[in-house]
């Protein structure tokens, strides 16, 4: 059975490689999704891992990128982060961890019944110029607009299996001055651990176009496909594949190096590499991170650069209960 699960979920893999002929479409269709804002991806570890993460979704921030992976998770977790993205551009995420038998005091059944998840996306720019139907020197004023997405996840982990199942349900709604849009989502994820080694492959945002107006553009849906490799307890390498539909296909590389100094004080380094990143010069593509835990809480800090937009700093906090 579990040769048959490796080999399907090998299959998968590989599906989610070969959709080039799929989605050449999309090639010819950027800048024609809405809500891009979905597409930045959370959680500073992640990130510094050049956003290869879906074939690992070992901690809470597999809710964004393969929400399979929260089927592991045995404790709850709480996690929150800060994104000064560039141009003035704040990103922020928040999400929560729910083994559905927290209180059982077995590790290994405390997600018997699978693991409830909750996030927070938000997305806020202020201070952009008004101009009226005249063209002037100087703008009339300055207006804002924002982004939100409210998810709720659930994973399973098959028994007698290590196939994990993820699905999440999301509500966006942006603003655009006083106008409105909102529309319904859905991420679906699997993910296979064997001996030192998983793969994952889903889809995210699948859902209803949001519309301004009269205008109304569909979401940034993206296939994923994924693996990760530990190759000892101190290094951890990953990679991911994502086909989004107004975007060419594009690749991260990632790597991690952990150490653990005392019983409770580890550190962390990491770096990556993604291709969705390359098109606006200088360093842009890589990203470099560290991490520092202690005990039950966990700091990760990630530096992305854009080139000349200029670079994107996130910094996350993990707490485990």
């Amino acid at each position: 059975m579990n040769k048959l699960i490796a080999l399907t979920a090998t299959a998968i893999l590989a599906a989610g490689l070969s959709v080039e002929t799929a989605f050449a479409y999309g090639q010819g269709d950027r800048g024609t999704s809405g809500a891009q804002f979905l597409k930045i991806a959370p959680g500073a570890r992640p990130s510094g891992m050049g956003e290869a993460f879906a074939g690992v979704a070992d901690d809470l921030h597999a809710i964004y990128y393969n929400p399979a992976g929260l089927a592991s998770l045995q404790r709850v977790e709480v996690t929150g982060m800060h994104n000064s993205h560039f141009q003035g551009i704040n990103y922020e995420f928040a999400a929560m961890s729910l083994p559905l038998l927290v209180w059982v005091n077995t590790a290994k059944e405390r997600n018997a019944y699978g693991v409830v998840g909750m996030a927070i996306y938000s997305l806020s720019v202020g201070g952009i110029q008004r101009r009226g139907v005249v063209e002037t020197d100087s703008p009339v004023d300055t207006f804002g607009a924002s982004d939100f997405a409210y998810a709720l996840s659930y994973a399973y982990s098959i028994p007698d299996t290590k196939l994990s199942l993820g699905a999440a349900g999301k509500f966006i709604d942006s603003t655009i001055d006083s106008t409105h849009a909102s529309a319904l989502a859905s991420d679906l994820g699997a993910l296979y651990r064997g001996d030192g080694g998983s793969v994952g492959a889903g889809a995210r945002n699948f859902g209803t176009k949001q519309k301004f107006n009269t205008a109304a553009d569909p979401l940034p849906f993206t296939l994923f496909a994924g693996a990760g490799y530990r190759f000892s307890d101190n290094w951890l390498g990953s990679f991911e594949v994502d086909v989004a539909r107004d975007n060419r296909i594009t690749m991260g590389l990632g790597g991690e190096y952990t150490r653990l100094f005392t019983d409770k004080l580890s550190g962390a380094l990491r770096a990556g590499y993604n291709s969705k990143n390359t098109d606006v010069g200088g360093l842009s593509g890589f990203s470099l991170g560290l991490g520092i835990g202690y005990s039950n809480f966990n700091f990760d800090f990630a530096f992305v650069p854009f080139g000349d937009l200029g670079s994107a700093y996130k910094y996350s906090l993990v707490v485990k209960f």
